[in-house]
């Protein structure tokens, strides 16, 4: 298993949560939307160079910046 960032994730391959390198802030937004460290999450497209990053986290899909996606951590195989 291999630690990566959500943007290096790629389409279509799931990952599992392990760290969120931000604030309390930013992982109270996260946690809001259903993304939290043991959580696994599928990422479904990234759009661009800098533009959002669509996942699906249980039943609920997502955009997420581009910033706010470099600071998840995810764990895949």
């Amino acid at each position: 298993m291999k630690k990566i960032s959500l943007l290096q994730l790629r389409a279509n391959h799931k990952g599992k949560v392990v760290e969120i390198q931000g604030g309390m802030g930013l992982q109270n937004r996260l946690l809001h939307m259903g993304v939290f460290k043991g959580k696994e999450i599928t990422k479904l497209s990234h759009l661009g160079l800098r533009g959002p990053v669509v996942i699906k986290a249980g039943r609920t899909i997502l955009a997420l910046g581009h910033g706010m996606a470099a600071k998840i951590v995810v764990e895949t195989e």
